[in-house]
């Protein structure tokens, strides 16, 4: 990494630039409208930790998914297994098992895929973000309110509504080059029209996605298997759209009705390093082909009644994914018999079984529902009431066979057995989770407000495992002894606010968050695997949110500590993993973050977060002594530093016309992959600095142009890792090299 992407993000901080296209001054940022409370209010007036990226930031970055806007969000940082497929953390938490953040498409609270041990986290989606109204994102445990799997938080992504009295437009194309490379173009539309003025109206959004290959795969001399070959060999087809119904039917009553439907075609994301070459670190290493195929459809309709006292507020929503996946696992198998890369034509008892794949099907719907009352008369007291109901089926089938001779596998058309089958286990799990909450707050003195909120969490979880075949004959195959596991837990949450005059609002805090606990999957084990319980944390915090500067600098900060009681935590062994409850673990920390406007059309901002995540005291022991945690190890793939600064530019011609300007610079320092130093497979990864350059032309008609360059410096940034087919080797994936496109667009 050179030297001047390392002192970026300072050095964004401390140009002296007197704001661009969709850029918020100070103010706007302190009075934006948001709803993560459940109820209206403004941001600055919110006592919490939270950042919002509105739609046109999002429309002047360029921002189409969740890592174009995550390097805006102090703390925010990501897993990535590739286009659709992420694992969210904020303030350090990050394990295995259900999300520490919770995700929401509008009111519909996505429920995640299986994956090879009830890693639900692991898999949470990504749908493109045209025609957005704005992202939220919370920061710290929003147990009372969003339940279930927000420890460390909960992103809530948020469309646009249609407009009942009047006819919207708008369309955009772009095309882009990426240095080493593939060309990727995109295009993407949106109408508005009113059905019935005022009463009934639709809002349809629709987007392609072509995105070039930039990963290549090259013959290693050293290795003697089949090799695959190839350049730009990750291309990215995506496909998708929203149908958005409104519904006015008195001034008290709105229902909208909302559609989700996402098609993603891709392969192999992953990069490894040991295979790098010099001038070349994009390479992938699998002897097989990896398709990725992911479908996602939901559905979301939300009703709210103003009864005056208090708005009421239904939501019910559907979710259903398929994602059809293809990984390597010749490396585990090699080691089965005897043998590695370099030595399988003469040292392995089988070498016919080589390369191999593992096929999977995984497959989550769900169904939701939440009734909340919340107060909307103004007084010292405020409150909000609810129940919440989820129900969830998900199902994995998973084969290793070996390839042909291109690195495919390949199939029976009538039963979709992959031909030459080694080992199969399919399983079929249910999770069942409820909920009643209250939140109320009480303003006991002049500007001092007193908030107390509980929520009240029932889950239930079961999963039945048959095994298929086996990969040595002799060994039991059949329906596993079913597995269930439910409990029921009480989470809190006490707050004290103060508003200061003329100037903000300082807040501290205690509160809990929570996930659920759930059976094992039984199969390739031993010992029966035991369930794993709910894990929990408390978070003691200070924060606040000051207007300073007569109102040009918006300042919001927070002060932290997260105590993480029987963390949930994956062990491998050999080719299965398993969750357990490992022991306790902390975080300590803080946030900050600034938007400056010194001159009218110029807006600074800039975050800085630190957060310690590391295990304390004593830790479960474990039969391998590699696998033993220890007291102070730090938690896997969460930076202790993250840093971010944007300088935004507008500058007014004549005749309605404008130049903008946008320079984004994000860091983030190196992290592990795994928490156990001893772990064979542990490794670090490298810290990472990015910047981006958005350029526009903003017309007095409906046209804007725009040139935007991601990676400016074409900087090789490693942005996850893990140690993948069973641990036998170390992959990462890095932001794309640098990225030039053009785009146009026009809205009415």
């Amino acid at each position: 990494m050179t030297g001047r992407a390392h002192v970026l993000p300072a050095a964004l901080a401390l140009l002296p630039w007197p704001q661009a296209a969709g850029a918020q001054d100070a103010k706007d940022s302190a009075s934006i409208v948001v709803t993560a409370s459940r109820r209206a209010t403004a941001l600055i007036d919110t006592p919490m930790s939270l950042s919002v990226i509105d739609n046109s930031t999002l429309r002047a970055t360029a921002a189409d998914d969740f890592s174009d806007f995550a390097h805006l969000i102090p703390g925010l940082s990501y897993t990535d297994s590739g286009p659709g497929n992420k694992r969210y953390a904020i303030r350090g938490l990050q394990s295995a098992g259900e999300p520490e953040v919770a995700l929401y498409y509008d009111e519909i609270p996505v429920a995640g895929l299986p994956g090879g041990a009830l890693d639900t986290g692991d898999s949470q989606p990504d749908i493109r973000l045209w025609d957005v109204d704005r992202v939220e994102v919370l920061r710290g445990p929003q147990g009372t309110l969003y339940g279930n799997g927000s420890m460390g938080g909960a992103i809530r992504i948020l469309s646009k509504r249609p407009v009942l009295n009047k006819v919207e437009a708008g369309a955009e194309a772009s095309g882009a080059v990426t240095d080493g490379g593939a060309p990727s173009g995109r295009l993407s539309g949106m109408i508005n029209l009113p059905i019935l003025r005022d009463v009934l109206g639709i809002r349809l959004t629709g987007y392609f996605r072509h995105e070039g290959g930039w990963i290549d795969t090259t013959p290693n001399p050293a290795i003697k298997l089949p090799q695959l070959s190839g350049q730009n060999v990750n291309p990215e087809k995506t496909y998708g759209g929203r149908l958005s119904i409104g519904f006015q039917p008195t001034a008290a009553w709105n229902i909208t009705a909302i559609g989700y439907a996402q098609d993603t075609d891709t392969t192999a994301f992953d990069l490894y390093p040991a295979y790098a070459q010099a001038g070349d670190p994009y390479i992938a290493k699998t002897y097989v082909h990896t398709p990725w195929r992911d479908r996602i459809r939901m559905a979301n309709v939300i009703s709210t009644y103003q009864l005056g006292f208090a708005t009421l507020t239904g939501s019910g929503a559907w979710q259903r994914r398929t994602l059809d996946r293809t990984t390597d696992t010749t490396r585990y198998l090699l080691s089965v018999y005897g043998c590695n890369e370099a030595t399988w034509n003469n040292g392995c008892t089988t070498p016919a079984t080589f390369p191999a794949g593992s096929d999977s099907r995984e497959t989550v719907e769900a169904w939701s529902g939440e009734v909340r009352l919340a107060s909307s008369s103004k007084g010292r007291l405020q409150w909000t009431v609810g129940g919440f109901y989820q129900s969830s089926r998900t199902s994995r089938r998973v084969q290793v066979a070996p390839t042909d001779s291109a690195g495919n596998l390949q199939y029976d058309s009538a039963s979709g057995d992959a031909l030459g089958r080694l080992f199969e286990r399919d399983n079929r799990d249910g999770f069942k989770q409820d909920a009643v909450f209250g939140e109320g707050s009480y303003e006991f003195l002049p500007r001092v407000t007193a908030d107390v909120g509980l929520r009240w969490f029932h889950s239930d979880r079961s999963d039945q495992q048959i095994i298929v075949q086996q990969f040595f004959a002799g060994q039991p195959t059949g329906p596993q002894l079913p597995q269930h596991f439910s409990q029921s837990r009480l989470f809190q949450k006490y707050e004290l606010s103060y508003k200061v005059p003329r100037l903000g609002l300082l807040y501290v805090q205690a509160a809990q968050g929570f996930r659920a606990g759930g059976p094992n999957y039984p199969g390739g084990f031993a010992v029966q695997a035991p369930p794993y319980r709910a894990d929990s944390v408390w978070d003691y915090e200070l924060g606040w949110k000051l207007k300073l500067d007569d109102a040009r600098l918006y300042w919001t900060a927070a002060v932290f500590r997260i105590d993480w009681s029987n963390m949930q935590q994956l062990v491998p062994t050999a080719l299965f993993n398993y969750i357990q409850n490992a022991g306790a673990a902390r975080s300590e920390g803080f946030e900050s973050e600034l938007t400056y406007t010194p001159v009218r059309d110029l807006t600074l901002t800039s975050g800085l977060t630190y957060n310690n995540a590391r295990l304390v005291g004593p830790q479960p022991l474990q039969s391998t002594p590699a696998l033993q945690l220890k007291a102070g190890e730090k938690l896997a793939n969460v930076p202790d530093w993250t840093a971010n600064a944007s300088v935004a530019y507008r500058f007014s011609l004549k005749r309605g016309n404008a130049l903008t300007a946008r320079l984004d610079g994000s860091y983030q320092s190196s992290r592990g992959n795994l928490v156990g130093l001893d772990n064979p497979a542990y490794f670090r990864i490298g810290s990472s600095a990015l910047a981006d350059l958005h350029l526009g032309w903003e017309s007095s008609h409906p046209w804007r142009f725009g040139l935007d360059i991601s990676n400016l410096f074409n900087t090789y940034a490693p942005m996850s890792a893990k140690a993948l087919d069973s641990n036998l080797v170390s992959t990462v994936t890095a932001a794309r090299p640098r990225t030039i496109s053009l785009r146009a667009d026009i809205s009415y």
